[in-house]
C-alpha cells in the first residue's frame, strides 16, 4: 500500500510569486519590507522575534509574507497574521470550531464553522502553551485542506 501524501499543487502569482490554493485568488501583491514594521517599536519586535521562536519550536519551520498591513506566517497557506503596534502584537488565526477565552480580543464569524481570533499579545509571557495551540490547530486545520488521500 501506499502511504506517500501528495500534496495539492498551489496557483503561483506571476506578479509576487505568492501561492494560494485558487487560482488567479484575490490578493495583495504589495510586499512590504518587513523591518518597516518594527520601526520605533522595539517592545514589538522583541515580542514577534519570541513569537516566531516559538511557533518554529512547536510546529515546524514557516514563511514569513510581510504585507503592508500586517506580517502572514504561511506552510503552505496562511494560518496566522501579525500586526505590529507600538508596544504589543495583535495576532490573528482561523479555526473550524468555537473556543471561548477570555484572552480574545475580539471574535468573528467567517462562517457557520469558521471563527476568526484576535488575541493581544503584550509581553512574553503571554505567548504560552495555550496561544502556541490554537496556532498549532489553526496550521493543522489549513494543511488538512491540501492534503490528498
Amino acid at each position: 500500500m501506499n502511504l506517500e501524501i501528495k500534496m495539492k499543487e498551489l496557483w503561483t502569482c506571476n506578479a509576487c510569486g505568492r501561492e494560494f490554493e485558487r487560482q488567479n485568488q484575490s490578493h495583495s501583491c504589495k510586499l512590504f519590507p518587513i523591518e518597516l514594521h518594527f520601526r520605533g517599536k522595539e517592545n514589538s519586535k522583541h515580542l514577534y522575534e519570541i513569537l516566531c521562536e516559538r511557533v518554529e519550536q512547536n510546529i515546524g519551520a514557516f514563511k514569513v509574507e510581510s504585507l503592508e498591513c500586517c506580517i502572514h506566517f504561511v506552510s503552505t497557506f496562511t494560518f496566522a497574521a501579525v500586526r505590529v503596534l507600538t508596544d504589543k502584537l495583535i495576532l490573528d488565526f482561523a479555526l473550524n470550531r468555537s473556543i471561548a477565552s477570555k484572552r480574545f480580543l475580539k471574535v468573528g464569524r467567517l462562517s457557520k464553522k469558521r471563527f476568526l481570533y484576535y488575541v493581544e499579545i503584550n509581553n512574553k509571557q503571554e505567548i504560552d502553551v495555550e496561544l502556541i495551540n490554537w496556532l498549532k490547530m489553526a496550521h493543522d486545520k489549513e494543511l488538512e485542506k491540501i492534503l490528498l488521500v
